[in-house]
């Protein structure tokens, strides 16, 4: 409702308010002595002043004289008759709602061969009793709340104690997945493994007694000690559920241990200037952390991180001797933790110049993602930008596999059939993915 369309025009409308309130107190007055006199106790119902009238009634052109204009007495039953079924009405649509989204689990969120879903939380029902969850990235526990009531989360310990701080899960509904174990659950094996994304991230293969194996992915950077794997290298997989996300020949981007290295070089050369600040990007909880603690660790720097950074990390099962190379003072490093987003263009970097320039004349910013990387760039670990004195590096650093290292673990793992779990919009796109990473 805009206030125009209510009478309340730019001029004077505080006049026109405090004259609706004062018409309000006379009906007020004047029903009360109708109610005191007797001899009108006849009176008819439609000559009886309107004691709960809006406010809006009383400006000219208001959306409640037009509304009194323009509605007969049998559009008003229908309305009537509309409101008498409006209950009934919205518990069919709510049904209809269900139907639809039990028919449109997608065929990632599911388990051949089990009655399990996995970072399937925008789907619950009551047919499965485990919700897997491979980590805690907000498009894989989306719809999850803390008035879940569908059985079982189970996931590893790091993502159980981030679901329990952050979203408020009892642990009794939390089941943790021991890593590198096999363990039985409603007679399907299950064995988690590492899977070099987040803190807390897992592969997880599912063996039923039909012997046809499922590996789920969630997301994931193959690395070398997955090859090492005992039970990858015999089980025979029938269906690799796979991380998809860079599924493209264009993503070819360097290892991660090479990035961390171009990382520290970069600090180290930009670091003639003592009145430097270091800003390096992170995600609420990423593998950014073993970016920044390497950085650390190498130059034997603290890093500042704001306080529920902090809280995280102590999640993550980080040593005593990593804890202690951060700290909740910025003034006693020079190597600060901040969002992603606040690196993502100049302009906001010079936001955070202005701040600092009673201590810093230079801002040196390292934004980690994949995305940096695409078609027409040179491999390399990473590129400089500078203007004025605000320098920003873009560095390749991705937490999911490179198109190079898709194939190599799709080479590795030799599934019988692959169901892409991103960028997959149908059997066209889904088949595409897969002709790539066979050819």
């Amino acid at each position: 409702m805009d206030l125009f369309s209510m009478g309340v025009t730019a001029l004077g409308p505080r006049k026109k308010i405090v004259h609706a309130l004062s018409e309000l107190r006379k009906q007020s007055t004047n029903t009360a002595e109708i109610r005191t006199d007797a001899s009108r106790d006849a009176i008819d119902e439609t000559s009886r002043p309107a004691v709960n009238k809006l406010i809006t009634d009383f400006f000219p052109g208001s959306v409640g004289h037009r509304r009194k204009d323009c509605t007969s007495s049998s559009e008003r039953r229908e309305v009537e008759r509309s409101h008498s079924n409006a209950g009934r009405k919205q518990k069919v649509v709510r049904k209809n709602v269900m139907h639809k989204k039990l028919r449109d689990i997608p065929q990632w969120c599911q388990v051949p061969g089990t009655p399990f879903r996995v970072d399937a939380f925008k789907y619950l029902r009551r047919d499965c009793s485990h919700w897997f969850l491979t980590h805690f990235h907000i498009d894989h526990y989306q719809g999850l709340s803390r008035s879940f009531s569908h059985g079982k989360i189970c996931c590893s310990l790091i993502t159980a104690r981030l679901v329990n701080m952050k979203i408020g899960i009892p642990w009794d509904k939390l089941e943790v997945l021991p890593i590198n174990q096999k363990i039985s659950i409603s007679g399907i094996d299950v064995t988690c493994f590492d899977a070099n994304h987040c803190p807390g991230s897992i592969l997880i293969l599912f063996e039923s007694p039909n012997g046809k194996a499922v590996l789920h992915t969630g997301d994931f950077r193959f690395c070398e000690e997955m090859t090492k794997i005992s039970v990858l290298q015999t089980c025979r997989v029938q269906t690799l559920i796979l991380d998809t996300t860079y599924c493209d020949p264009q993503y070819d981007f360097p290892k991660q241990e090479d990035v961390i290295q171009f990382v520290i070089e970069a600090i180290q050369a930009e670091a003639f200037n003592p009145k430097t600040l270091f800003l390096i990007g992170s995600y609420t909880v990423g593998r950014k952390e073993r970016l920044f603690l390497e950085v650390a660790r190498v130059l034997r720097k603290k890093v500042y991180v704001p306080a529920a950074k902090l809280r995280l990390l102590e999640c993550l099962g980080l040593s005593v001797e990593d804890m202690r190379w951060f700290t909740l003072n910025e003034e006693e490093s020079h190597i600060h933790v901040v969002p992603m987003w606040t690196l993502a263009s100049f302009k906001r970097l010079k936001c955070i110049s202005s701040q600092y320039a009673h201590r810093f004349s230079l801002i040196v910013a390292f934004s980690p993602t994949g995305w940096t990387f695409g078609k027409g760039k040179k491999k390399s670990s990473g590129r400089r930008w500078q203007q004025g004195t605000i320098v920003r590096y873009e560095v390749p650093y991705s937490e999911h596999c490179s198109f190079t290292e898709l194939k190599e673990f799709v080479k590795f793992i030799s599934p019988g059939n692959i169901v892409p779990s991103v960028n997959n919009d149908g059997p066209e796109s889904a088949n595409a993915m897969v002709s790539l990473l066979l050819s």
